[in-house]
């Protein structure tokens, strides 16, 4: 078995050689990340996207670099050019398919000048080359020298274990960032649904001077105490559970919100002319009112037993570890950063 993995060859490179550097150059790209976050946010936090020490882009991106540029060693500007294109194109290709699969951005480079779709942008590219630069020239050399001091059989024995808690690692993380891609859409169907309910409140005020009654105050009485039970419910459910009543609660809010403007695509004239069109007397409106009272008090509630929950997760794995690791992470059709998704929830 061993001279099956230290014969079969590829790009000049045996098996053996792949698998080894792929480990070692994404543990070295995880220990870029958490330094480069540690200088530039001041926090030493995990910045891979597994649990484990490894970033799986950077082991990749060096065998790419390897398999593409060995043969042209010989010419630093070459060698420079295919280390800015190379890996910019990985990374690209990487976050593209991080979005559609997860409807995330992990990383955004939006705000750098020359950016492509936010996933690369002019600046880290450069940065690139010269990485990749002083790899080729002064760091795979030693690297190559330690594999051979390496006897083969204890090599592929320890790869082997490796290889088994790295697959493991990967199984857990895709799991935990779907489950987190999960909670994420559900916190934006939120999100939309309040701003939709806001408005629609707006509008209803807008129709006419209404009168607010006892009855009213007293019917927002018993959403306030609807609204603590549903609190009390809410700790009960699992984080899955959770989630999936927030989105139906969230769709419901949505429909309600929808039903009070007529449509809730046209413009503020037209919203609060198709408004007034169907207001057909106080009483409805009122009841109209109440029943988006109700909802938005029902959102806040779901909203803050999903932060509340991953307020409690661990902060050093699963889907707490992510949002930390990743904190200029975006999601969903808007783009929307965490940080202003969690302002927006605060606001409404």
């Amino acid at each position: 078995m061993v001279a099956f993995f230290t014969d079969t060859m590829i790009c000049g490179f045996s098996l053996y050689q792949i698998l080894a550097y792929f480990l070692i150059y994404s543990c070295i790209g995880w220990c870029l990340e958490v330094v480069y976050a540690a200088v530039s946010t001041g926090q030493l936090v995990n910045r891979g996207f597994l649990n484990g020490p490894v970033c799986p882009i950077y082991g990749f991106g060096m065998i790419i670099v390897l398999f593409l540029l060995t043969p042209l060693q010989h010419s630093l500007l070459l060698l420079y050019i295919g280390g800015v294109i190379l890996p910019s194109t990985l990374e690209l290709a990487g976050g593209w398919a991080l979005y559609k699969l997860y409807h995330t951005r992990w990383w955004d480079y939006s705000d750098y000048p020359f950016n492509i779709g936010g996933y690369i942008c002019l600046e880290f590219s450069l940065l690139w080359g010269v990485g990749t630069l002083i790899v080729m020239k002064m760091v795979h050399p030693v690297i190559a020298g330690l594999i051979e001091m390496i006897p083969p059989l204890v090599g592929l024995i320890l790869m082997i274990l490796l290889y088994a808690i790295y697959a493991a690692d990967t199984i857990v993380t895709a799991f935990a960032a779907s489950d987190l891609a999960r909670d994420l859409d559900a916190l934006e169907k939120v999100a939309d649904s309040m701003h939709a309910v806001s408005d629609a409140m707006t509008e209803l005020l807008g129709t006419n001077a209404m009168a607010v009654d006892q009855k009213m105050d007293e019917s927002r009485l018993q959403f306030k105490l609807a609204a603590a039970e549903a609190r009390d419910s809410a700790s009960s459910l699992s984080a899955r559970d959770a989630a999936n009543v927030m989105r139906a609660k969230a769709d419901e809010a949505m429909e309600a919100a929808k039903k009070a403007s007529q449509d809730a695509k046209l413009n503020a004239e037209e919203a609060a002319n198709a408004v007034k069109l169907a207001a057909k007397g106080t009483a409805e409106r009122t009841a109209e009112l109440l029943r988006l009272e109700q909802l938005a008090e029902e959102l806040q509630v779901r909203s803050e037993e999903f932060r509340a929950r991953t307020q409690k997760a661990t902060p050093h794995f699963g889907k707490r570890r992510m949002l930390r690791a990743f904190p200029k992470m975006k999601h969903g059709e808007h783009n929307r950063s965490l940080d202003s998704l969690r302002e927006q929830l605060k606001r409404k």
